[in-house]
């Protein structure tokens, strides 16, 4: 699905390009050439140094967290046993104290593993539009710098390019400044 802002930015190249074309702009204009580029946002974040230590950090909180929802489940799987194996010696009283207890258990189970869950979305979301903002800074340098008239982004989820020649690609040279910058924090 193509959002507004694409439809925009896409409207305002076939503007430009037919108007070159069909010499309906100004000859200052048409006397330009258009320097355009692309690069996948997308494989930056996951390919730069930035990104993949990220991504350890991430894989590392879901593993120790992992650990906890293992031990509480192992917790819980003990209380439910134990409370069928005693079910028929026990009094009444601590039948319902040992499954109030279940409950709980359970209840605060399913609490820490949408906690945990939710966490996790934050903490990835956050790191993310961090690195996202600084790959956007770093790339409307370049553009700016080697004087490019547009660069796009080639995510195949948010990108509108259908097609384009990797002579145009930027994304490793981006990955190399990002990484290059990222090196010297």
């Amino acid at each position: 699905m193509i959002n507004v802002k694409s439809l925009k930015i896409f409207s305002i190249i076939i503007v430009v390009l037919s108007g070159i074309y069909f010499g309906k702009v100004n000859r200052s204009i048409a006397a330009q050439v258009l320097k355009i580029g692309y690069v996948d946002v997308q494989k930056v974040i996951t390919d730069c140094e930035a990104g993949k230590k990220a991504i350890e950090y991430l894989k590392r909180e879901y593993e120790s967290k992992g650990e906890v929802i293992k031990k509480r489940k192992a917790k819980l799987k003990e209380l439910s046993d134990e409370l069928s194996k005693l079910a028929s010696v026990m009094d009444e009283e601590v039948i319902r104290r040992k499954e109030k207890e279940y409950q709980r258990a359970q209840r605060d189970l399913k609490i820490f593993m949408e906690d945990s869950n939710q966490e996790d979305l934050d903490k990835e979301k956050e790191i993310v539009e961090k690195i996202a903002s600084e790959i956007t800074r770093l790339v409307e340098d370049i553009g700016k710098d080697e004087e490019y008239t547009m660069i796009f982004d080639s995510n195949r989820i948010t990108g509108i390019i259908l097609y384009a020649t990797d002579k145009i690609d930027l994304t490793e040279d981006v990955i190399k400044r990002y990484n290059y910058i990222y090196s010297k924090k």
